[in-house]
C-alpha cells in the first residue's frame, strides 16, 4: 500500500474527463484504502477505486502518465462554479482523445454548463442518451451529426439545438479532421441516472 495521500479536489483522468475526489475510505473486510470520487459530467455519479490503482501510471502513446492528474486549485472551488481553470472555451484542448471529453464549466442547482470535445467520436451503435434534463447545445468548432428516433440533424459551426428531457438521441458522427467543440447547457429538473 502506498504512503502517499490522495487529497480531495479536482483531477483529470488520462482520457480527459474530470472528477472530484471526495475522500478516502477503507474496505470493511480487507482494510484496503479506497478513493471515493465524483464524475463532473453526465449523471455526476459517485465512484470508488483502490488507492493504488487511482494513483498508478498508465501508458499512453508509449509514455507513462498518471491515471488521474491533480488540477490546480482555484480558490478551493468557491461556490458551484467548477470551471475556473478554463478562461477561453478553446483553452487547454486535450491533444490525445481516446474518447469524447466532457468538462463542467459551471454547475448550479438546476443548470450545468459543459464543454464537450469530440474528435471523430460517435455513440456506440446501440447507445441512446435518455437524459432527465433538457439540453441546449451549440457547435463552436468542427462539425457533428446528431441522430434522433425521427431523423438526423447536421450541425456545423454556430448551429444549435434544444433537446427536450427524455428525447432519445445519439452522436452519429463528429469530424475526424479537427476537434469538434460543443457548449452544452443542461437545465431543468435534476437528472437522476441521466446517462
Amino acid at each position: 500500500m502506498s504512503d502517499s495521500s490522495i487529497p480531495p479536489g479536482r483531477y483529470r483522468h488520462y482520457k480527459g474527463n474530470e472528477y472530484t475526489v471526495v475522500s478516502t475510505a477503507r474496505h470493511s473486510e480487507t482494510l484496503e484504502e479506497m478513493v471515493v470520487y465524483r464524475q463532473e459530467y453526465g449523471e455526476y455519479g459517485l465512484w470508488v477505486r483502490p488507492k493504488e490503482m487511482f494513483s498508478e501510471k498508465v501508458k499512453v502513446d508509449g509514455q507513462e502518465v498518471p491515471r488521474f492528474q491533480p488540477l490546480a486549485s482555484s480558490s478551493e472551488n468557491v461556490g458551484e462554479n467548477v470551471g475556473e481553470s478554463v478562461k477561453n472555451i478553446f483553452d487547454d484542448l486535450p491533444q490525445n482523445l481516446p474518447k469524447e471529453v466532457v468538462q463542467t464549466l459551471i454547475r448550479a442547482a438546476d443548470v450545468h454548463i459543459e464543454r464537450i470535445i469530440s474528435h471523430g467520436h460517435a455513440s456506440a451503435p446501440d447507445f441512446w442518451y435518455d437524459q432527465g434534463q433538457a439540453e441546449w447545445v451549440i457547435v463552436l468548432k468542427g462539425a457533428a451529426r446528431l441522430q434522433f428516433e425521427d431523423g438526423i440533424v447536421e450541425m456545423n459551426v454556430g448551429d444549435f439545438i434544444n433537446i427536450p428531457a427524455r428525447k432519445k438521441h445519439r452522436v452519429d458522427w463528429t469530424s475526424p479532421d479537427e476537434p469538434t467543440v460543443w457548449l452544452g447547457v443542461r437545465y431543468g429538473e435534476q437528472a437522476s441516472n441521466a446517462r
